[in-house]
């Protein structure tokens, strides 16, 4: 009995090993074999090897923050989809202000030498930063990549020099200063669309003494004045001068430009204006509006989208074009259009990650394009996307925009140096208190005027 046991287990050790044996044997053998390289190994190989990640390098990105555009692209294009466009890139976001507050940051960083990498430009001060050597010639990147072919006027982008400083929708060339009203209050009120000045300053004094404000727009800092008001109380005289102007073939002495001065005078005197008009600033102004205080807002076209989709006034928004003041002028022929090639986003020449900077300009660039799309605005930027959904209000805005002969750039982007344009909103914020003439804004003016180094 033992034995037969022994015998067993002998057995049992003697099958084991030799399967040990057969497992080494076949190992070996394969081991020993030389693999056969095919495309489909090294395929394989290739997508299973994991490659480390590119370290991602650090900008600074400082955009306007003072208008509902600019936060809703910077909310719902720019954050959202930064990530997955640019992988390898960390974007610190730094909210600007708006007007003369976001200027003079941009003058203290551009003084200190602390530029973000990418910021938006304004026209009003960029000059000084090209000329201290802080903003880059994108000229040359955007051509290499391919950029610059998806822009429809590229020479829309040009500066004087002919250079390429910032990169846009191209939907600046389109905007222009409106009159937004509410045809509710408007109707309460007994009144109609005003076809010249006098009837304009009529129909503010029926609208104040029905007990809401005529006019809301942007005082502070001169805003109003700055960008539209001057040029527009200018224009409906005579848009010549206002073309003589920005060509530097006459100054603030001509008599049409005083006129137009005085006619910011008398509506300030009028009550055309909310009380504390000169330190209105862009929110209270436009909530002013939405709100019903108002009976008319006086902004730029660049407020259509929200205006028109507004829950509390949309229905009732509509615009009407500016009055005449004079026979030379057709509303239906002379226009202000807001766009400059310095108005954008602009890349720091110094950064240390100059093809990331760049990048990120044209993703923003694009984003802008994207949001102002989406709301039927013209743009000069192929987003590779149909434009769909154009409301009524917009076809109208674009169409009279269009059909305007007589297309007049804006003399704060397109014909004053920073301090002029500093002076130039400074005396504009006097002006519309209804304390300050015309007279002394031209007195004062004159010689800053002469000064003005934008046409040298």
């Amino acid at each position: 009995m033992y034995a037969i046991k022994r015998f067993k287990w002998l057995w049992m050790f003697v099958v084991v090993l030799a399967v040990l044996s057969l497992v080494i044997c076949i190992s070996c053998s394969k081991s020993a074999a030389p693999q056969e390289v095919t495309e489909e190994t090294v395929t394989a190989e290739e997508t299973t090897t994991t490659e480390a990640p590119a370290e991602k390098v650090t900008l600074r990105l400082f955009t306007i923050s003072a208008d509902e555009s600019r936060i809703l692209i910077m909310n719902d294009y720019i954050i959202p989809n930064i990530e997955a466009a640019l992988p390898n890139v960390e974007v610190q976001f730094e909210e600007g202000g708006g007007g003369e507050d976001y200027n003079n940051k941009l003058k203290t960083y551009n003084s200190t030498g602390d530029l973000p990498d990418v910021w938006y430009s304004d026209a009003s001060f960029a000059s000084a930063i090209i000329n201290a050597g802080n903003m880059l010639d994108l000229n040359p990147y955007v051509t290499e990549d391919g950029f610059l072919a998806k822009v429809s006027i590229p020479e829309a982008l040009q500066y004087k020099d002919g250079e390429i400083y910032v990169l846009n929708s191209g939907v600046d060339a389109f905007f222009t200063p409106r009159i937004f009203y509410n045809k509710a209050i408007f109707d309460e009120c007994g009144v109609t669309i005003p076809e010249t000045f006098d009837e304009l300053i009529d129909v503010c004094k029926t609208i104040s003494a029905k007990g809401y404000v005529p006019v809301s727009t942007v005082g502070k800092g001169g805003w109003a004045p700055q960008l539209y008001l001057v040029q527009t109380m200018i224009t409906i005289e005579d848009p010549q001068v206002m073309l003589d102007l920005l060509a530097d073939k006459t100054d603030f002495t001509n008599p049409v430009v005083k006129n137009g001065l005085g006619r910011i005078e008398t509506l300030a005197k009028e009550g055309a204006f909310p009380e504390g008009i000169a330190l209105l600033d862009y929110g209270p102004a436009k909530e002013m509006f939405t709100s019903g205080k108002s009976a008319m807002y006086w902004m730029f076209s660049w407020e259509l989208p929200s205006l028109n989709t507004d829950p509390n006034i949309g229905p009732d928004v509509d615009f009407f074009l500016w009055p005449s003041a004079g026979d030379a002028y057709d509303p239906n022929e002379a226009i202000q259009y807001w766009g400059s090639p310095l108005n954008g986003y602009a890349v720091n020449s110094k950064s240390e990650h100059i093809e990331e900077a760049v990048k990120l300009a044209e993703f923003c660039a694009m984003q802008d394009a994207l949001f102002f799309q989406s709301t039927g605005a013209p743009i000069i930027l192929d987003t590779g996307v149909e434009t769909t959904g154009q409301s009524d209000l917009m076809k109208k805005n674009v169409e009279q925009f269009l059909n305007c002969d007589t297309k007049i750039a804006s003399i704060l982007l397109n014909g004053m140096d920073a301090a002029t344009s500093s002076e130039f909103a400074t005396l504009g914020a006097s002006l519309l208190t209804g304390e300050f003439t015309a007279d002394e804004f031209v007195d004062q003016f004159k010689p800053v005027w002469e000064k003005n180094t934008y046409f040298d």
